[in-house]
């Protein structure tokens, strides 16, 4: 694939996670939304750096290249709008549905992440990553972030009952 593709490729991707943005800002409130967003996108940037310096992953063709070795637009607004789908599409859940809808969500990303991978200049993986790691550690990331917010979520409405 030539560059011009995969920058307009980034370019799309980025200007069609701000477009769903406001429809799931309306959805879910301010608070929730924000409480998700920055959540998961502190913890996405302190991941990625962590796997980036230890040259796991690399990513020759992203926004924002001379300012950061990560891939910004993943880590800051791609990741987190899914995490925000995912908590979303999940809060009314229980815990084998919220496993399996977020099952569901990684996958696609991962498919997507490993068709990247193969045929793109988007992404790098060194010979100790694979989609499995991928896939396990935004598995478990995802589900971890689903506790803490819902967690959160019942302490709120708890709070506001009594």
């Amino acid at each position: 694939m030539s560059k011009a593709f995969e920058k307009g490729f980034l370019k799309f991707l980025f200007f069609f996670t701000l477009l769903l943005c406001p429809f799931l800002l309306k959805r879910m409130g301010m608070k929730n939304f924000l409480l998700t967003f920055l959540l998961n996108g502190f913890t996405n940037g302190i991941i990625d750096r962590f796997v980036v310096n230890r040259k796991l992953i690399k990513y020759p063709v992203r926004l924002l290249k001379r300012d950061f070795k990560i891939h910004v637009l993943f880590d800051f607004l791609l990741y987190p709008v899914t995490s925000i789908l995912i908590n979303e599409t999940t809060k009314k859940d229980g815990v084998i549905m919220t496993v399996c809808k977020t099952l569901c969500f990684i996958s696609v990303i991962v498919l997507v992440e490993t068709w990247a991978e193969k045929y793109t200049k988007l992404i790098r993986w060194s010979r100790k990553w694979t989609w499995y790691y991928s896939f396990l550690s935004m598995a478990v990331k995802s589900l971890l972030n689903r506790i803490i917010i819902g967690s959160l979520r019942k302490t709120t409405t708890t709070k506001k009952i009594t």
